[in-house]
């Protein structure tokens, strides 16, 4: 084989290399700060879900706030487009762990943990600083009152 073969080769093999070495994730990094009231929320868990399908990222505010979501273990980020965001505080608790781990109450107002008006948000290329404001509000549904029923409502048989 000729000198100028082997180079051709050689450069072809490197190019189809780097051509696999781009990011394999279409993602935009995302931070931002979470607060309730107007006072940081520390704690919350942020949960970015595409509209159109794909796989949800995930962050934890700290002590001030700020959460940066995570796509998967060593890319941080969210996905492209538009996504539906849930935040909430819940912790469930574990007595057998050592040392034990206290459950953590539920701050977040439930209009910003589940329903039909949950943030919606749009993701782009490159950095994205998303910031929540959440105003306070009811943390449970409203409960039906004992003895009465309402219209539509089916009433148990004995």
């Amino acid at each position: 084989m000729h000198r100028n073969s082997w180079v051709a080769c050689i450069l072809l093999a490197c190019f189809v290399a780097a051509a696999g070495c781009g990011p394999r994730y279409k993602v935009g990094r995302v931070t931002g700060k979470v607060t309730l009231n107007g006072q940081p929320l520390p704690g919350a868990l942020v949960l970015f879900t595409p509209v159109e399908g794909g796989s949800p990222s995930a962050g934890r505010t700290d002590e001030s706030g700020t959460y940066t979501l995570v796509y998967t273990r060593k890319v941080q980020g969210a996905e492209i487009g538009q996504h539906v965001v849930t935040i909430s505080t819940q912790q469930s608790g574990d007595s057998d762990a050592n040392p034990p781990v206290p459950e953590v109450p539920e701050k977040v107002p439930l209009k910003y943990r589940e329903g039909p008006d949950l943030p919606k948000v749009e993701v782009k290329r490159g950095s994205n600083t998303i910031d929540f404001n959440l105003e306070p509000g009811p943390i449970e549904a409203p409960q039906p009152k004992k003895g009465k029923t309402r219209p539509g409502t089916p009433i148990p048989c004995y």
